[in-house]
């Protein structure tokens, strides 16, 4: 069993659309659905495209979108994974739409913040010397490991709601993710041996 992280609290805290027509309450009940996932989602999507603005614009449109269209969302889907899904199939298209976007992860330059346990500033800069590290071997992944990777790995879904969100089949989650964990071993290596890095 995992641990209580951001990723199951943000399952925790599912907010169902209004249904029936518009009115004051469906700005609240948008503003609660934006609270429970926005910050999460934005995360997400950081890690897929590399880029803080990139991603805060597309979680933008993500619950635009979602706002536009809460009276058509099934039960049966879970909000969480409708918006990882819309988020992804917008990560995509920006892909295809821009050529840029390697240069976008080149400009990835952002630290990780130390975590509370690290006492020293030897242990500190550990810490990030770590997390820059892993951050680069992901962004030497391909687009659809890197997908698969950030969202089971980083982010700790499940394989089955990865498969939803992906519209991907389970085993194709297994066989990315296999392929991704084997980059990325052979990425960090490579670049342990030359940075020294643990």
């Amino acid at each position: 069993m995992r641990p209580q992280t951001l990723a199951t609290e943000a399952q925790d805290n599912v907010v169902a659309f209004p249904s029936g027509s518009t009115t004051s309450r469906d700005a609240v009940d948008i503003g609660k659905l934006f609270d429970a996932h926005g910050p999460y989602l934005c995360r997400v999507v950081h890690r897929l495209t590399g880029s803080r603005e990139s991603a805060e614009d597309i979680v933008q449109e993500v619950f635009l979108l979602a706002y536009s269209r809460r009276h058509e969302l099934e039960d049966r889907m879970g909000i969480r994974t409708w918006l990882y899904r819309v988020a992804v199939n917008h990560v995509r298209h920006r892909r295809r739409s821009f050529a840029r976007y390697q240069g976008l992860l080149d400009r990835y330059k952002r630290q990780p913040a130390p975590r509370a346990e690290a006492t020293s500033p030897d242990e500190v800069a550990s810490q990030i010397q770590r997390g820059a590290l892993i951050h680069e071997c992901v962004k030497h992944l391909s687009d659809k490991q890197r997908e698969v990777f950030v969202l089971y790995e980083l982010e700790e879904l499940e394989g089955s709601e990865i498969a939803t969100i992906l519209d991907i089949p389970v085993n194709t989650v297994w066989s990315r993710l296999r392929l991704a964990r084997a980059a990325f071993r052979k990425q960090w290596a490579e670049i342990a041996e030359v940075e020294g890095a643990p």
